[in-house]
């Protein structure tokens, strides 16, 4: 195993032969396993299912209409039991993060109908010197996803109606209770983006990528039950068990390798550089 081995398994999703395009308005906003896609035939008056396509019908021409008539859909979906973990938080669902959306859509059917998601990760670290430690976050063993596996000290999906900053000072409060002073100070440093399959789902999702320094002092305390608690790691024993196990969600790995190679932990010397680099934008 490598890092290089991570981005990878954050890069699995090269094969989209078993999904049909999900379209909105003439426009393919997503891929719809075709696993899933007869689970939408009842819904007739939402969704025309061909053999080759899953298409929100014409004559739900707005945003509104749209989210609309998709909510109670999704909802009786849940009840099926093909989704995992009803958050009532809604994403909205277009053809990228800058562009108007086309409707919204509930977090955890996002992954079903393939459309891209994004999200806010950051890195909470502590300057000691000339060393850098980071701290890690455990996920709670009740999480509807990834349970107990390592995580980054704040991460969170990126709803409708707050904008980026808005969610890192939101989520910095929720998952690790950093007082907004410190975490309005978060910087921005970048975008990852992959397409990740897992459960008949095609993800192609983009994580928006802030460092927050912290003082010596702080201790982070999860306040939301997300998270199990913290560890204070320098970098390099990070990026041994980033490098050398599976512990660590496949798109925190990624962010942590990210921040290896902006803070020069990582560097043009090894071999797997320039293609963890374009790993890392896709």
């Amino acid at each position: 195993m490598s890092l290089l081995d991570r981005i990878k398994v954050c890069n699995n999703g090269t094969d989209d032969s078993a999904y049909a395009p999900f379209v909105v308005e003439g426009q393919r906003l997503g891929w719809v396993h075709c696993d899933f896609a007869p689970a939408l035939k009842p819904f007739d008056d939402v969704f025309l299912v061909a053999d080759n396509s899953v298409t929100l019908l014409d004559d739900l021409n707005d945003y509104q209409s749209r989210s609309d008539a998709v909510d109670p859909v999704l909802r009786a979906l849940d009840a099926d039991d093909w989704f995992s973990g009803w958050r009532d938080e809604a994403y909205p669902v277009g053809t990228g993060f800058y562009e108007q959306a086309f409707l919204e859509m509930e977090r955890t059917a996002v992954p079903r109908f393939g459309v891209a998601a994004f999200g806010v990760h950051i890195n909470g670290f502590v300057r000691d010197g000339n060393e850098l430690l980071m701290w890690i976050g455990r996920r709670a063993d009740d999480k509807p996803t990834y349970p107990g596996m390592l995580d980054n000290m704040v991460a969170g999906g990126q709803p409708v109606g707050l904008g980026l900053l808005q969610n890192v000072i939101k989520e910095s409060a929720e998952e690790a209770a950093v007082p907004a002073d410190i975490s309005s100070l978060a910087k921005p440093v970048g975008a990852i983006s992959y397409q990740h399959e897992d459960d008949n789902c095609l993800k192609p999702d983009t994580m928006f990528v802030f460092d927050m320094e912290l003082p010596k002092d702080f201790i982070p305390t999860n306040t939301d039950g997300e998270l199990a608690g913290f560890k204070l790691l320098p970098v390099r024993e990070v990026m041994e068990i980033t490098a050398d196990t599976a512990e660590f969600k496949f798109n925190c790995a990624a962010v942590n390798v990210d921040f290896f190679v902006r803070h020069g932990i990582l560097g043009p010397e090894d071999p797997d550089y320039i293609e963890i680099q374009r790993g890392l934008h896709q």
